[in-house]
């Protein structure tokens, strides 16, 4: 059993909560600014948030472990900041990309996208937030190349 870890010291509570909460914090005071406080926009506001974090993307991917008797990966995450989760893939529905993805305003950061057949299970970025180490990627990328 293969195992590839996101250091520990790179995803603590307080910084999953500040991270994560810094941009609900803009949304509601952007809306507090133009609105005022109505329940029916802080409770939309609320909703579409946690729909947000719900996204495969905003997954915070913390190990990935692979199993060559059974022929799995299992990735392990953290979704909605708090809540721990696993999801274990066969080898053959296995792929993986990696590649520039854009963030924000034009800024490309180099990340790894792998998938469950066509779906997303989970993305390592080098750069920005939750980053994973080079060295940690490049050995992944050799793993993945070599299962395939």
């Amino acid at each position: 059993m293969e195992k590839f870890e996101l250091n520990p010291s790179e995803y603590p509570l307080q910084k999953r909560i500040q991270k994560e909460v810094s941009l609900l914090a803009i949304l509601l005071g952007i809306l507090l600014f133009f609105v005022g406080i109505h329940v029916v926009y802080l409770t939309s506001t609320l909703l579409m948030y946690v729909l947000l974090l719900l996204l495969k993307r905003n997954r915070i991917v913390t190990k990935i472990t692979f199993s060559d008797t059974s022929e799995k990966v299992t990735i392990f995450y953290f979704y909605l900041i708090f809540f721990r989760g696993k999801e274990t893939i066969n080898y053959n529905k296995l792929s993986f990309k990696l590649g520039l993805k854009r963030f924000g305003f034009g800024s490309a950061i180099e990340t790894m996208e792998l998938f469950k057949g066509k779906i997303l299970a989970g993305e390592l970025r080098k750069k920005g937030k939750w980053k994973w180490s080079e060295e940690c990627i490049s050995q992944l990328e050799q793993k993945l190349n070599s299962i395939k």
